[in-house]
């Protein structure tokens, strides 16, 4: 299998437990190597995620790992099947950086998404013309212009997941800071048209939207907007932070449930649902 270019985060963490079963056994990377009868290089691609891992070397490194737990070895089964599969968004591998294909690929198996922004509104609520803005020169993915409409039609494909003809569309739950409404991205039309379309997506019976008043005293969202992905195991949630460059994950237990506190506690003080949509169509109205 040729490497990848971005291993998703499936792919990484299969790779992490093969090396953690490697070690745990005893092996070097020479005996695994001997084992698949290949390279060291493919052993170090597999366990970086660089490379994928078929059915019967799974096998064959699992039995020279000692490995007894069923379901441990059908858990990494699938996911290493996962990791052949190719899904939509592969189509867009070219212009998606690793950390959005890792959350693209996270949100198709939430159960809920939850999220706390403070300048932006969230990707999977945003028009098309508001994510030109943010995708075009000068704004803040500064992507090139001959990529700007595949960033597009990418963002409103990862959209679809919040569609009526979703099986079985994720819970959303969006905390706004108050100063995501009064942005000015794009001019008044563009935010019109994005505050509008944001009160008809909070209407919809699996998306709550509650927005955190510039007159809240204190809060806990102030080290700045996070995302937790809920996924069917609640001990695999994982938490999306962003930097200027980059797409951070947090899968440490202790500190997923520390960022599900501090949502609690950001939507416990923000308005609710019904005063956040009022206030959202107002401001739509002042526009």
């Amino acid at each position: 299998m040729p490497p990848r270019k971005n291993p998703t985060i499936r792919q990484k963490r299969l790779g992490a437990e093969l090396r953690r079963l490697r070690e745990g056994a005893g092996l070097s990377i020479d005996a695994a190597a001997q084992v698949l009868e290949c390279g060291k290089a493919k052993i170090s691609r597999i366990e970086t995620g660089l490379n994928g891992i078929r059915a019967a070397e799974l096998k064959a490194l699992l039995h020279a790992y000692d490995v007894e737990d069923d379901a441990l070895a059908q858990a990494l089964a699938d996911m290493a099947r996962e990791g052949r599969r190719r899904n939509w968004w592969n189509r867009y591998g070219d212009v998606l950086s690793g950390g959005f294909a890792d959350l693209i690929e996270l949100e198709s198996k939430a159960l809920s998404l939850h999220s706390w922004e403070t300048i932006l509104v969230p990707g999977l609520l945003q028009t098309p013309d508001y994510m030109r803005v943010l995708f075009q020169r000068g704004g803040r993915l500064e992507t090139p212009e001959h990529e700007l409409e595949e960033h597009v039609r990418g963002r409103m494909h990862r959209q679809q997941i919040l569609g009526h003809h979703a099986e079985q569309p994720p819970e959303l739950w969006v905390v706004l800071y108050e100063a995501v409404l009064h942005a000015k991205f794009g001019g008044a039309e563009v935010m019109r048209d994005q505050l509008a379309h944001l009160a008809l997506m909070a209407q919809q019976e699996h998306v709550t939207v509650q927005v955190l008043p510039y007159t809240t005293e204190s809060h806990r969202g102030v080290n700045g907007p996070f995302g937790i992905v809920g996924l069917p195991d609640p001990e695999t949630d994982v938490v999306r932070t962003e930097t200027a460059v980059s797409t951070l994950y947090v899968e440490d237990t202790a500190q997923v449930a520390a960022y599900k506190l501090m949502f609690d506690q950001l939507r416990a003080a923000a308005l609710g649902p019904g005063p956040s949509l009022n206030l959202i169509r107002s401001l739509a109205q002042r526009l």
